[in-house]
């Protein structure tokens, strides 16, 4: 069967009630008899029917999530926008998080364009004042090819909007200036913006890469939003704390508040928060009405009225004012002063065509038109009253659709109702509960009125694909580096060196005592950024010692013991005949079609090499590294299901009993509608049951056991077992590792880790562990809206209630054991409805699961705890963390507490605690600011990512390699642990970068005026010496041409020798000179016998006359036709490269002879 989406199959019915409305036209109307999703199906017709747009109001945000999915399963999603309220919290004294920010300017964006649409909203998006839409339209900045505007003058318009300069565009609200090209990264495009430019007309307008900064696609024009909507000028703002320090002092009110607002907002110029204090500006505003045009049609799906509900939507913002900072609380702007008033909003209401939806009382003259909906019962899970229902619907003459989330569901739901229920339509969509249509003969059901699961898609803003994450080793001065030959050193920068007539650029390393080290720019292959475990520095290595060699070669005899014990184990599983599992069953199709998000690339990859593995002869042996939520476990359960599909038993063992539940649940929601047997065993098991279950394994009436080392007891037999799950094994013990070793000839092993691997050691070990990599973030995931603020009673105390509130849970995080009893206690006194349980690493093990099973019942709603549930678990009903002293824990260790929460379709908050900024070091404040912008993988994640990256390094390759890590550096590390690989496996070492000398008097290097930026440049010259063949170089030279526009003199000189240097290497060449009479010299340097063969290709490939004059070394002179040193460089390039190309050839047809 043919499976549509129901949009392409959905008509406008034939409503009387509808009917008579559109043909009367009534300013106001009441729709009765709604019922389940028919309120979308109404106002789908109305969209249909009327010209302009259709905005529907709705009691809160949660029912504005569901009816946009519902109407955009009518009209598509295209045509189906959310106005989110400004105010999640209201008071909680932050600006509208980023993506609230958007999504607010993109459905104001599009009212102003005109067009049909549907806006749906909460009401209280009524009362929240708004920029007028002249200024609104005024600020936004259109951008075309062909129109004039000057760097300086859009410079100054993108600060006015709200944007920040840098050096290099790394997240959201930034631009870059770097001669002709303009970088701005704004709202609402598919990623940052370059800007190409001939004087002061814009040339090109091209999107680019965040993470490698080239360009990827031409745009015809972009439309450039302010970063917020509230955007006071200097001078507004200067005004502001004025009159604020006026009525402070004239009401003897304590000051610290106005001297707090003073520091932010002048002195660091952090205006965070001052939509609160709006009162003091005096600015224009308007209301979200007053951007409807005229043939607008506003509709109220509510059982209350507008002004009841507006109402209550106010006294919620009196509630919170009181949970503002006391010093604060006689400056911010009242209710009545942010919001207009409840009615006179009632009455603009009514200069719109405003139709109800079974509203209790509407107020006013207005006519009533009746439906014919219906409800739809519940099927819970049986079939037998669903096929009964269904078929008297068929005898009664009703058109039947049966609407499910993805083709997987369709199709599994075909394959259960096909044989007693031919005549039903099945279609993708979504509602939450279906209805009758008894006017048009029409019934639509809906999925969840069976199987009561989960499965509306999320509605999020357009996150971009997710990138592979990369490296973050940009180095600036002070930082450490490590150089092959001499060790570990400190950056002091770059420096400009006088060689002979000519400059060169030159980095300076410093090392014990006063000793320096001047390493040219062609040489800075040979140095890489220093990291370790720890943040502590390095010792420093001391020159004309052997201490550096002695460790390196301590590092490699420890590498190449563990490269052998990893080797011989992959390769004795070359030579063992394992279980070939069956190509995929239809099962498995349908299994993976129901999976409701779309699968990463990462993803993807990782579910082929698993498949593939487990296809083959070979016992499969092969670690899944990648973030917490990336889809690790959806990976292990396509695995888990082909073995079982094919007879097989599945044992998948956790470290903890809570994680093991975890998998429990999940495995068992999942393979709902497939016949497949799990079970879970544990200590939480009573013993009779794990008696039961053991028989189970021995019988072979289980197909997936899921527990914790349990499952690795004498006890424990299986019947047929064919793949082994094991979720992050580096926690368990030596004997449990050595009984797992033990599976890993028998049956398949797929192992887990939430810990991310770096693409450098995985590939240092190819050949020697089976890695599939899962570094990209899923698309779409809806970022943690994360604050970070000084701590106050009233900061803790308001986040914990607004989460309790919504019915949710918290983690409160202290990293001080002894102090959690006192916070506990303060908690307690400020919410007394708080259930407060503490957790901590020095309680025994069996008492911390009891804890947290506790709290993953619900039985607390606040667990308090150290950093220990940084490895935890997905626990969806938590979704507010509040981290205390912030200011000290790491930004890797930050980032991984925060992705605690944020697993349900719930927003989630994150609260980072500290003492009074004032009180913090810059550069602590920036990094935790890092975390607090738009997107998780802005250039503060990269840095936490390297972090962790470390940690996983150690956990893959076990604890005892943590000190030769921090000894020689991570990169050292991964490039002498490549080198044991090799040697174990006897291959020939990938050919470092040619180590040509090259003495050509040219200037040749970085100008200040094109990379202006120190760590940028250095970086760019990092990039140039790793580039290991002509096709690399010419992809380098590309992307400065596209970063910083074309290439100056000195650079293409730079760029040239490089070019020459490869060539030399290739034929090779290990010195080139140029004399002053036009001769190019080049000397070729190793044993007589294979330096003469090396010669007789060169002199018969090269097209220019060589003689030879001396040896050894050997020594080849030519005269060049080119009169200046450019064009001679240029020359001697064309030669080299001419004569590799012609020596391949040459050799090419020796062989064949």
């Amino acid at each position: 069967m043919d499976i549509k989406n129901f949009r392409d199959i959905w008509k406008p019915g034939k409503f009387p009630g509808l009917r008579n409305y559109l043909h009367e036209r009534p300013k106001r109307a009441l729709f009765t008899g709604m019922a389940g999703g028919s309120d979308a199906s109404l106002i789908a017709e109305l969209y249909s029917a009327r010209p302009g747009p259709v905005v529907v109001f709705v009691p809160n945000s949660r029912r504005g999530d569901v009816l946009a999915q519902e109407c955009a399963t009518f009209v598509g999603e295209e045509n189906v926008t959310i106005f989110p309220s400004r105010d999640a919290i209201p008071y909680n004294m932050k600006s509208p998080f980023g993506p609230i920010a958007e999504a607010r300017l993109q459905v104001l964006s599009k009212i102003l364009d005109g067009g049909k649409h549907i806006v749906v909203a909460p009401a209280v998006t009524l009362l929240q004042r708004l920029v007028p839409p002249r200024e609104l339209f005024n600020r936004i900045v259109r951008i075309e090819p062909g129109c004039e505007i000057s760097h300086e003058t859009l410079a100054n318009w993108l600060t006015e909007l709200g944007f920040k300069r840098e050096t290099a565009v790394q997240d959201l609200g930034t631009f870059a200036i770097r001669g002709d090209i303009f970088d701005i990264y704004p709202f609402l495009t598919d990623g940052p913006v370059r800007l190409e430019y001939w004087g002061d007309t814009v040339d090109s307008i091209r999107l680019f890469d965040i993470y490698n900064q080239r360009s990827r696609t031409t745009l015809d024009s972009v439309k450039i939003f302010p970063m917020r909507e509230f955007l006071p000028s200097d001078e507004d703002i200067s005004l502001a704390l004025y009159a604020i320090r006026e009525f402070t002092e004239s009401r003897g009110i304590d000051p610290s508040g106005a001297t707090h607002l003073e520091h932010s907002w002048k002195s660091l110029g952090d205006i965070e928060g001052i939509e609160w204090f709006r009162h003091w500006f005096e600015l224009p505003e308007a209301s979200l009405l007053s951007y409807l045009p005229q043939e607008s049609t506003i509709m109220w799906d509510d059982v209350i009225t507008p002004r009841q509900r507006l109402n209550e939507a106010r006294e919620n913002y009196v509630r919170h004012l009181e949970r503002v900072p006391d010093i604060f609380k006689p400056l911010v702007s009242e209710p009545d002063k942010i919001l207009d008033p409840v009615d006179e909003t009632a009455e603009k209401m009514g200069s719109h065509t405003c139709i109800y939806l079974d509203t209790g009382h509407v107020e006013g003259e207005h006519a009533v038109y009746a439906t014919a909906f219906g409800p739809q019962p519940l099927f819970p899970k049986n079939l037998e009253p669903l096929f009964e229902d269904l078929k008297q619907r068929d005898e009664e003459g009703y058109e039947i659709t049966m609407l499910c989330a993805n083709i997987g569901y369709a199709e599994r739901f075909i394959d259960l109702t096909a044989e007693e229920c031919p005549f039903i339509t099945v279609a993708v969509g979504y509602l939450e509960n279906g209805f009758v249509d008894r006017t048009n003969k029409r019934v639509l059901y809906a999925e969840n009125q069976i199987f009561r699961r989960s499965t509306r898609p999320v509605r999020r803003r357009k996150i971009k694909a997710g990138t592979p994450l990369t490296s973050f080793d940009s180095l600036s001065p002070g930082d450490y580096v490590v150089h092959v030959d001499h060790g570990i050193a400190q950056f002091r920068g770059m420096e400009r060196v006088k060689t002979g007539a000519v400059q060169r650029d030159c980095m300076v390393l410093q090392y014990q005592g006063s000793s320096k080290v001047y390493v040219p720019v062609e040489d800075l292959n040979k140095v890489q950024k220093y990291i370790g475990k720890d943040a502590a520095p390095p010792a420093l290595s001391k020159l004309g010692t052997a201490s550096w060699e002695r460790l390196k070669d301590r590092t490699r005899r420890s590498l190449k013991e563990m490269a052998e014990e990893l080797i011989a184990l992959y390769a004795k599983r070359q030579y063992l005949e394992g279980i070939r599992f069956s190509p995929d069953a239809v099962w498995q199709k349908e299994f993976e079609d129901a999976f409701i998000y779309e699968e990463t690339p990462d993803q993807n990859e990782a579910i082929k090499e698993v498949k593939k593995d487990m296809e083959s002869t070979k016992p499969m042996d092969r670690l899944i590294c990648g973030d917490v939520g990336f889809g690790k476990t959806e990976v292990a359960m396509r695995a888990a299901l082909k073995a079982a599909i094919d007879g097989y038993q599945v044992a998948v063992l956790a470290p903890t009993t809570i994680l093991a539940a975890q998998h429990y649940a999940t495995f068992s929601e999942r393979m709902a509608d497939f016949p497949v047997t799990i079970e879970t065993l544990s200590r939480f098991r009573t013993a009779a049951e794990q008696r039961k279950i053991a028989k189970k394994l021995t019988e072979g009436s289980v197909d997936i056991v899921i527990g914790t080392h349990r499952i690795l007891s004498k006890d424990i037999q299986f019947k047929n077992l064919g793949l082994l799950i094991v979720d992050e094994e580096q926690r368990f013990g030596v004997r449990h590792k050595e009984k797992l070793k033990q599976y890993r000839y028998k049956v398949d092993v797929l192992s887990m880790t939430a810990t991310p691997i770096p693409r450098t050691l995985h590939l240092s070990l190819l050949g020697a562990r089976d890695l599939s990599i899962i570094n990209t973030p899923p698309r779409n995931r809806l970022p943690v809206e994360t604050h970070v603020l000084e701590y106050h009673d009233e900061v803790l105390k308001s986040a914990i209630e607004n989460e309790l509130d919504r019915g949710g849970q918290v983690y409160v995080v202290h990293n001080r054991i002894g102090k959690l009893e006192l916070l506990r206690d303060r908690i307690e006194l400020m919410v007394p409805r708080a259930r407060v349980i503490i957790a901590h690493g020095q309680m025994d093990e069996k008492e911390l699961e009891l804890i947290m099973r506790e709290f993953v019942a619900g039985r607390f709603d606040v667990l308090l705890s150290t950093v220990i549930i940084e490895n935890g678990l997905d626990i969806p009903n938590v979704n507010t963390i509040i981290i205390n002293r912030a200011d000290i824990m790491g930004l890797s260790q930050l980032y991984q507490l925060r992705g605690r929460v944020g697993r349900s379709s719930e927003q989630a908050y994150a609260y980072l605690l500290t003492p009074p900024f004032n009180r913090l070091d810059e550069t602590a404040l920036r990094r935790l600011r890092a975390l607090e912008q738009y997107t998780d993988l802005g250039s503060g994640f990269q840095i936490a990512m390297r972090d962790l990256e470390i940690r996983g390094a150690g956990n893959i390759l076990g604890t005892r390699q943590h000190g030769f890590i921090a000894a020689v550096g991570f990169e050292m590390y991964c490039r002498l642990l490549r080198e044991a690989v090799d040697e174990i496996k006897g291959n020939v070492p990938a050919a470092e970068h040619a180590d040509v000398k090259v003495d050509i008097a040219v200037e040749a290097f970085i100008p200040p005026e094109y990379i202006p930026d120190g760590s940028v440049k250095v970086t760019a010259y990092q990039e140039l010496a790793t580039v290991n063949t002509v096709e690399e170089l010419n992809e380098f030279e590309k992307s400065l041409a596209d970063r910083f526009g074309p290439l100056p003199e000195q650079m293409i000189m730079l760029v040239q020798l490089v070019a020459i240097r490869l060539s030399a290497a290739q034929l090779g060449v290990a010195r080139i000179s140029v004399g002053a009479d036009r001769t190019v010299h080049l000397s070729f340097e190793g044993s007589t016998e294979k330096v003469g063969e090396k010669v007789k290709e060169f002199i018969a490939g090269a097209p220019l006359s060589f003689e030879v004059i001396s040896g050894p070394p050997v020594l080849l002179k030519a005269t060049l036709s080119s009169e200046s040193l450019s064009d001679m460089v240029f020359e001697i390039r064309h030669i080299l490269e001419k004569t590799c190309g012609i020596s391949a050839a040459v050799g090419a047809g020796i062989e064949a002879i």
